[in-house]
């Protein structure tokens, strides 16, 4: 469904950050269509993600702007101004950016970091013993609208 790496948006109005994502879960959680997204500890975007309601997951085709997003900090300045970037908001005050190609806008239904004492496959274990960023958190969206712009 997905054939790039996609991008990730949590804030609102008074600030906001995005980043680039490579793990994704579609699904049903709860009776309803969800979005599954993964945040390590330490990126700029997880406090955005844990003090909204709402966030935005979007499709470019221009790989540049997914490169740029996942290679620099929101710490270090405003990326999408830097990327030439039009923030818009949903209905529901959520960011996404208007050059993107898709947009989802998805409605946090639960949020919580992975506790180390879960995991239990070797090769997570090992993955996280050297992943620098801490262990991720979780935030399952419930898909409360989407849509293609027609650039």
């Amino acid at each position: 469904m997905f054939d790039n790496p996609l991008l990730l948006c949590a804030g609102n109005k008074d600030g906001s950050n995005a980043m680039t994502i490579g793990w994704i879960s579609l699904g049903i959680h709860w009776f309803n269509p969800s979005l599954t997204v993964y945040v390590a500890d330490k990126r700029h975007t997880r406090p955005f993600m844990d003090n909204n309601d709402y966030f935005t997951v979007m499709s470019f085709k221009n790989d540049d702007v997914l490169e740029y997003m996942g290679r620099h900090s929101g710490r270090d300045g405003d990326k999408a101004k830097a990327l030439g970037l039009h923030v818009k908001y949903t209905d529901k005050g959520t960011p996404y950016y208007a050059e993107a190609d898709m947009v989802i806008e998805c409605r946090v239904m639960y949020g919580a970091q992975f506790k180390a004492e879960n995991i239990k496959d070797p090769l997570v274990k090992d993955f996280y013993s050297i992943f620098r960023d801490g262990i991720h958190h979780e935030y399952i969206g419930r898909i409360t609208k989407a849509w293609r712009n027609k650039h």
